[in-house]
């Protein structure tokens, strides 16, 4: 993401790192043992947060190249973005459980 998308790919990155961070400190605080299935269920969150990234990314994209200023891009990149984000959720949501 970082060479693909440059700027915006490394701020995804940084925010991706930072959501496992966040993932391990609760963990941590609930004094969890991160076992190998436990492990197995990050990575679904993992994926889900590329794929968030790679969905707002291409947006914000393509309102960029719609001559739009990047605040303005940024702002309905991310609005247009978020049905199908919200969708991506729940349907891994809907898997998850149906295991």
């Amino acid at each position: 993401m970082c060479v693909y998308y440059q700027l915006f790919g490394v701020i995804s990155t940084l925010a991706l790192g930072f959501n496992l961070l966040l993932l391990l400190a609760v963990l941590s605080m609930l004094q969890a043992t991160l076992s190998l299935p436990g492990h197995r269920g990050d990575r679904p969150d993992a994926r889900m947060a590329i794929d968030s990234n790679v969905l707002i990314n291409e947006r914000v994209r393509e309102e960029l190249r719609a001559g739009k200023s990047p605040q303005v891009a940024i702002s309905e990149g991310y609005e247009r973005a978020f049905a199908t984000i919200l969708d991506s959720n729940v349907t891994t949501l809907i898997a998850g459980l149906d295991c």
